[in-house]
């Protein structure tokens, strides 16, 4: 618990004797003088207290005092206020975030990106959402199991293995998932002109489905190459996988048939008679839209199997789900790929994925109507335990601003100043390009730095800059400012800690102390310091409640700032001895906090640069 939630609930305790039903708001002053907490509480219980609020505020002080609050001093000030300076000494700062209750395990979703062409900045930002929800499930000590699940059987890839079964492509490409991009591009050029036929994609995608020929063994053999170079890629960002889930297996192991046994003894499950989708099993889910004239696209995420007897994604991600929560007796083979990675497959050995207590999916916002139908569905099952902790963490997709649209070629128009991506087009911008322009922004920003500075520099600035923004916002991408190494950037929050630790380096070879200092007499930079740091277990606790990495950033961003504005203002080094020690456990408490957010956030910890 922080300090400031610790000064709430002291004052709960007390303002319960007045017998006197008020919300006890806590505050931080504008201004350092002014305290480094206050509350108006003394003003609240005087309007239902019908006394003088000063007099209330004196009487609360009175008590506060008898507790064992870590404040040096309390000011009571007119009309009614109560100001708190914290005695920073008392504070435990690394105060563990193990509330030893209710410890699960997690199953995580990410990435899962359609195995057809070269990974793009969109599907970029899920896994960084991904891998850094995890990273904090595992600081909050949950056991967490990451999964990266493969549409092996979909649309996509069959446009893919069409492409390049009537295509050809004579751009310069290194790696096949480059080549799939354009011959993906041309391929739904010539559905555009008529040129071919979309029954060719049909024809292929049944082969697919239908498995053991020589389309479905060459699909397989082109979706395994493809998600080989994806993982190869996120890894570059230091995002790794547990398991990779082929959507054939999910087939093969017969998930939907014990999935469909299950809903069928359910109200909700029922086959079509009449209407549109006659013949199809479909599923009512209690969504108010249902009562107006639904979308032709929530009417299908409905559908669980076509009247032709094919499964739909949903059907399969309803069976999938079910597994994750381990409520299916089936269960897949599982064979290795690295000494860390693991994979479905049809021949392999028995292990213990899959049973969480929760699970996790990072997909983007146009999924979250079938992500409700999924958690439905679980519910209608009888599960209501696993479909309240489903959760679905959405997030905004990322476009193109007409700067950087023109750059790629794309037609720009007048007042228009958002372009989207389109894998269909061709039009995107792929991660491998992405990291080539940091690359060359960062040795523009930094000549000096070696090419494994730069190298770090290059993946932290992507990552963090996928990460800075809330979840829920869509995000308009422009590589001028996305190549930035300076304002609230990866970049500049690793500056700062090679500084906080370059000082801790001087202080060591002049045989200087960073853990005999006291905080009593601590200047206003500091406090700001110390007060953000107190803060630390708060903003993390909201992190995980809310799913939300971007508060992370944001913290991290405000301690580097303080400290980087008392690093201005206070000299460490060349202070009075008093100071220097102070300011030296001050700096190790900066450096150690930014440590603690650089692992959960995927960041390098430089020690110079």
């Amino acid at each position: 618990m922080e300090i400031g939630q610790i000064l709430q609930q002291t004052i709960k305790d007390i303002v319960k004797t007045y017998d006197c039903d008020v919300q006890v708001e806590i505050e931080q002053p504008a201004q350092l003088a002014h305290g480094d907490y206050a509350t108006n509480i003394a003003m609240k219980l005087a309007r239902v207290a019908k006394k003088n609020p000063y007099d209330i505020a004196l009487d609360l002080k009175e008590k506060l005092v008898e507790t064992k609050l870590p404040v040096k001093q309390i000011d009571v000030v007119r009309p009614g206020f109560i100001n708190f300076f914290i005695a920073w000494d008392k504070v435990a700062f690394f105060a563990s975030t193990d509330k030893q209750v209710d410890k699960q395990k997690v199953v995580i979703e990410h990435t899962s990106i359609n195995p057809n062409k070269s990974a793009h900045i969109g599907h970029l930002r899920n896994a960084c959402i991904g891998d850094t929800l995890a990273r904090m499930m595992k600081q909050d000590h949950h056991e967490v199991e990451t999964h990266n699940y493969i549409d092996d059987l979909g649309n996509q890839l069959a446009d893919t293995l069409t492409a390049l079964l009537h295509t050809e492509s004579d751009k310069p490409a290194t790696r096949f998932g480059d080549y799939c991009w354009d011959v993906y591009s041309s391929l739904n050029q010539m559905y555009d002109k008529g040129e071919l036929s979309t029954d060719k994609r049909d024809n292929v995608l049944h082969k697919l489905e239908e498995g053991n020929n020589s389309i479905s063994w060459l699909g397989y053999a082109v979706a395994d190459k493809l998600s080989a170079e994806h993982v190869e890629e996120m890894g570059q960002f230091d995002i790794t996988y547990d398991l990779l889930v082929w959507e054939r297996d999910i087939i093969a192991n017969g998930f939907w048939d014990r999935a469909f046994e299950k809903l069928k003894t359910t109200e909700v499950f029922f086959k079509q008679e009449h209407g549109p989708q006659a013949g199809c099993w479909v599923i009512r889910t209690n969504d108010k839209q249902e009562a107006n004239e639904e979308s032709a696209e929530h009417q299908a995420d409905k559908v669980l199997i076509r009247s032709n007897g094919v499964l739909t994604y949903t059907a399969k991600d309803i069976a999938y789900h079910m597994w994750k929560f381990g409520l299916l007796e089936n269960d897949f083979l599982y064979k290795q790929k690295t000494e860390t990675l693991w994979t479905t497959s049809a021949v392999g050995q028995p292990q213990p994925f899959g049973r969480g207590n929760a699970v996790i999916n990072v997909i983007d916002y146009r999924q979250e109507y079938p992500q409700k139908v999924v958690k439905q569905a679980l519910h209608a099952a009888g599960y209501e335990t696993e479909a309240a902790q489903l959760k679905h963490v959405s997030y905004g997709v990322v476009s193109l601003s007409k700067n950087t649209a023109s750059k790629l070629g794309l037609e720009t128009v007048e007042g228009k100043e958002v372009y989207a991506m389109s894998g269909r087009k061709g039009i995107g911008i792929k991660i491998s390009e992405l990291i080539v322009e940091m690359k060359e922004a960062i040795r523009v920003q930094s000549p000096e730095a070696n090419e494994q500075t730069i190298q770090a520099l290059t993946f932290a600035a992507i990552r963090y800059n996928m990460l800075r923004y809330n979840t829920t916002s869509d995000i308009i991408f422009d590589l001028d400012e996305a190549t930035q190494v300076t304002g609230n950037t990866g970049i500049y929050l690793i500056y700062t800690y090679a500084r906080a630790n370059s000082i801790l380096q001087k202080a060591q070879a002049a045989d200087l102390t960073s853990t005999e200092g006291s905080f009593a007499e601590a200047e206003d930079a500091e406090r700001a310091i110390l007060k953000h740091v107190s803060g630390w277990n708060g903003t993390f606790e909201r992190s995980i409640s809310e799913l939300e990495p971007n508060l992370l950033c944001t913290f991290a961003f405000e301690l580097a700032s303080l400290y980087n504005r008392f690093y201005a203002l206070c000299p460490v080094i060349k202070a009075t001895p008093d100071e220097q020690k102070r300011r030296l456990k001050l700096t190790e408490l900066v450096k150690q906090q930014l440590e603690v957010v650089f692992s959960i956030l995927g960041l390098p910890k430089l020690e110079r640069i």
